[in-house]
């Protein structure tokens, strides 16, 4: 039955405000639980005993590196088995395993891919959107892999060939210059996410398989972005920062470049301005964006970013602290009584597809592996604990 304009508005926002209060509910049970009562109390092993089972019992097989990506998923993918191995890694597991087990692991990977672009296809997940996406698909699921290899101490077998049009920096400028960078409709689409992909996989080319064609086409990028920025915030797009969603999206667009910028040692920005308005997508509860119930990508984009910048802004350094515990224990009650960790409270999700997919309050692979890395930056920037383990690779974790 369709429901008339005049009530749906109504009926919306009635839903809205009963998933807000469950979300405070939600979080109003985490604190009086006493499972953190201070933040001194966070339990490093404790927590990662709770998240190995949950990562350990998506094991498809016996071989330790085939998973599927929540209980929901029929079929293991490249994708779970990637945020297993990132996962294992930050929580100190891949120590454990010796050198045949992590060649099987990498050759595992490497079944996957093409030599003639050095992407990676999985059919267990090959649809439409697969080939040419950026927040999911072919060129993001390179620039996770990335990781997983140098967690397990190697590379893939192949370059990325794919990379060869963007050595021409014409083609990297009639690229960008497509794009509406003085509106907030630079937003709309996906080409933050491009942009990251093809950078980081650029500076991974460049450092390991010493391409100087690779090295200077990022050269090329990055002088391109500075001069992108918008100074009026010292990030990119013409977004309002007056607009709360505008404001998150800004954030979460700056986020998917800066990491070109950061990994290479470059942070000569405006670091006030920035740091100001990240502060802003704060909710009242501690994550990261306009709703409550704020995303994994949500929360780690604002996260990353302060805590990258605090160091330049020392006057600003007790409300950064301040937001970053409560963004610590907001993290936390992101994760399920199975240990893994949702997307975003009280909704399913679908992962670009079907076989990487979750339901509404399941574990899944992805939310795991992405607010472990959340808890590991900010257990380090907050000294809560030093177990957490971050390896150095161009994109997410350095």
């Amino acid at each position: 039955m369709m429901i008339p304009p005049l009530i749906r508005k109504p009926l919306d926002c009635l839903r809205n405000y009963l998933r807000d209060a469950q979300i405070v509910r939600h979080v109003e049970r985490f604190d009086g639980s006493g499972r953190l009562r201070r933040l001194e109390d966070f339990d490093f092993d404790e927590f990662s005993a709770n998240v190995l089972k949950f990562v350990q019992g998506q094991q498809t097989d016996e071989s330790g590196i085939r998973f599927r990506y929540s209980a929901s998923s029929r079929v293991p993918t490249l994708y779970a088995s990637t945020y297993a191995c990132m996962t294992f890694s930050l929580l100190q597991q891949l120590g454990h395993l010796n050198g045949a087990q992590r060649q099987a692991w990498r050759e595992y990977l490497d079944s996957f891919q093409s030599p003639d672009d050095g992407l990676f296809y999985d059919p267990a997940v090959m649809n439409d959107i697969f080939p040419d996406s950026d927040w999911w698909g072919a060129r993001h699921l390179a620039l996770h892999l990335i990781s997983a290899y140098t967690d397990l101490g190697g590379r893939p077998r192949y370059p990325f060939k794919f990379l060869s049009p963007y050595y021409d920096v014409d083609y990297i400028r009639d690229w960008l210059d497509a794009q509406e960078w003085q509106t907030a409709a630079i937003g709309t689409g996906d080409i933050d996410n491009k942009i990251m992909n093809i950078g980081c996989l650029l500076q991974y080319q460049r450092d390991q398989w010493s391409d100087a064609a690779a090295g200077e086409a990022i050269s090329y990028l990055k002088e391109y972005l500075l001069g992108k920025i918008n100074p009026a915030t010292g990030m990119w797009g013409g977004f309002d920062p007056c607009d709360p969603a505008q404001r998150s999206r800004m954030v979460q667009f700056a986020y998917h470049l800066f990491p070109l910028f950061f990994y290479d040692g470059h942070a000569a920005f405006d670091h006030d301005k920035i740091v100001e308005l990240v502060l802003q997508t704060q909710n009242i509860i501690g994550g990261w964006g306009v709703r409550l119930n704020s995303s994994a990508c949500e929360d780690i984009d604002s996260i990353d970013i302060l805590v990258r910048l605090a160091p330049h802004v020392p006057g600003r350094r007790t409300e950064i602290d301040a937001a970053l515990c409560k963004a610590f224990r907001w993290v936390l009650c992101n994760q399920g009584a199975d240990g893994g960790f949702v997307f975003r409270l009280f909704e399913p999700f679908v992962y670009g597809h079907d076989a990487t997919s979750s339901a509404r309050g399941e574990g899944a692979l992805l939310p795991t592996w992405f607010r472990t890395l959340s808890l590991a930056y900010l257990a380090r920037y907050l000294s809560i604990s030093d177990k957490f383990v971050i390896r150095r690779c161009p994109g997410y974790e350095f």
